[in-house]
């Protein structure tokens, strides 16, 4: 498995994975990608601007996904029952998924440490994640991968469940394998 920078014809398997983990995510009862969020256009518009990474089999099958965004993340103003540990620049990670028949195969941690080594080489060593509060698999992966339970915020959409359980995460050197 490798991970690379997505490019506009890796659209399709990013958005037949989409459509899987949004098939999961309602099976296990979680009120997350059940609407019109992530879009299409959000995915092409993460590629364009650079912020798409997969990771991809010895036969160029897409196995895991996941979005790595610099800047000000606004839906993070404002956390509830918590702060943030750090004031600091951050990236954040949008949009993880693994396939499902791949789940348990260590795709997302994998995912994850990649994350973790472009906030070095970006020198920007803080990662702020969030999830739904019925997503225990994703909270278990956070917690392993050294995220740290921060509070809770609301996402800006317009419908469904919006409160997200928002983790970080201080990027260090000898927390890289």
């Amino acid at each position: 498995m490798n991970i690379y920078q997505a490019n506009l014809n890796d659209l399709d398997q990013i958005w037949a994975l989409r459509l899987e983990t949004t098939e999961l995510l309602k099976q296990r009862g979680i009120d997350q990608w059940q609407y019109t969020d992530p879009s299409f256009e959000t995915f092409k518009n993460d590629i364009l601007k650079g912020e798409f990474y997969i990771a991809k089999d010895e036969n160029s099958n897409i196995m895991g996904m996941m979005s790595v965004k610099s800047g000000i993340e606004h839906t993070y103003d404002i956390i509830y029952d918590g702060k943030w540990r750090l004031d600091a620049p951050y990236l954040t990670i949008h949009r993880l998924a693994v396939k499902r028949a791949l789940l348990g195969k260590e795709i997302a941690r994998k995912l994850m440490d990649y994350a973790d080594q472009l906030a070095l080489k970006l020198n920007i060593p803080y990662i702020r994640i969030d999830t739904h509060e019925k997503n225990t698999y994703a909270i278990k992966l956070f917690s392993s991968c050294g995220y740290v339970y921060c509070g809770w915020i609301n996402l800006v959409q317009k419908y469904g469940d919006l409160k997200r359980l928002a983790f970080d995460k201080e990027v260090k050197h000898e927390n890289i394998l």
